[in-house]
């Protein structure tokens, strides 16, 4: 006998049903539960992201709020601020030099001058983090037309800048024109800015260390690093010198131990032996401790030390005079050393 196809037919239509209204419930369940908020996923996801290393962004700070501006001056853009990890998205070509200086952070802002519809002016706070690093920068920018800025030690300014150091500060403060008005203008800012922004009084002692006759004005500057192509050789204070019409360059730097200057000495020794540097010195050259005289390239190196000084001259055309500025260096940092 063959079965009822009739019956059976209906039973299984009931039971596709069933089957079909149960997968249609769990399926609308899921797609309405992927639009809930769900407190753990998002903090898997943030562990995640810090786990990748990544970072917030730094805050934009107002200008005027470090600042304190002027009558008639008033905010032309948004604030901005960079760190480290950006800083060349600003000041492309030249973050190295801050970066190997210790910078921390950079603000700036545009600003109008209200009495002048096309007078405006930026200003660059950097955050060097410490004094002597906000030198280093300062020293090594220092444009060629400078002129005294007459507000504090550390300061010039340029046709249409000024340009300053106030404690771990370097400051730039740029106008869209070349005129008194405008250079009045920076200096008012300036001043507000070292008015309302105390600082620890601290002051480099190293550009006192070189003697002065001979001394070119404000020549003094300091590399943070890599000074003469040396890697090892960091916070080197330069200072360029006429002697009768022969330019020099004398550099020291303070290593806070005889030892550890003895030990970046020699390595510079070998570092210029190992472009060709020829040790010619002779017994009887000068008084200084471990002098050694290296003729490179057609000129020469003397390089000594004293105490915790690493010293000497540096690419010298003319090796008497260089023997001469070296004694007197010397002779100063022997004072120094022995407290006179």
């Amino acid at each position: 006998m063959y079965p009822d196809n009739s019956k059976i037919s209906t039973r299984e239509t009931f039971l596709s049903l069933a089957i079909l209204l149960v997968l249609t419930s769990i399926g609308a369940v899921i797609f309405l539960n992927q639009f809930q908020f769900n407190p753990a996923v998002v903090q898997s996801l943030t562990g995640q992201a810090d786990t990748i290393g990544q970072r917030s962004p730094p805050v934009n700070r107002p200008v005027d709020a470090l600042i304190h501006l002027p009558q008639n001056v008033s905010p032309l853009t948004p604030p901005e601020a960079f760190t480290p990890d950006n800083l060349s998205d600003k000041i492309n070509g030249k973050a190295e030099l801050y970066l190997s200086a210790g910078f921390k952070r950079l603000d700036s802002q545009r600003f109008k001058d209200d009495r002048a519809t096309d007078r405006w002016m930026e200003i660059f706070i950097y955050d060097m983090a410490m004094h002597a690093n906000a030198f280093a920068v300062y020293s090594i920018q220092q444009r060629d037309d400078a002129s005294p800025g007459d507000i504090g030690r550390l300061s010039y300014t340029t046709e249409n800048a000024l340009y300053l150091v106030h404690g771990p500060y370097y400051i730039e403060f740029i106008a869209s024109e070349a005129t008194v008005e405008a250079i009045q203008t920076l200096k008012i800012l300036a001043e507000t800015f070292i008015r309302n922004t105390p600082v620890q009084s601290k002051t480099v002692a190293e550009p006192q260390l070189f003697p002065e006759s001979g001394l070119v004005p404000d020549s003094v500057a300091m590399i943070p690093a890599d000074a003469f192509g040396y890697s090892k050789l960091d916070r080197v204070f330069i200072a360029q010198y006429n002697l009768d019409g022969t330019g020099l360059t004398a550099f020291l730097s303070d290593r806070k131990s005889a030892e550890a200057a003895r030990r970046v000495a020699a390595g510079y020794y070998a570092f210029l032996g190992e472009f060709g540097g020829k040790n010619i010195t002779p017994e009887d050259s000068m008084k200084a401790r471990s002098p050694r005289i290296v003729e490179i390239l057609g000129t020469y190196e003397i390089i000594f030390t004293l105490g915790p000084y690493l010293a000497g001259i540096h690419e010298a055309s003319d090796m008497n005079r260089a023997l001469q500025l070296a004694g007197r260096l010397e002779k100063r940092l022997q004072d120094i050393h022995n407290g006179r």
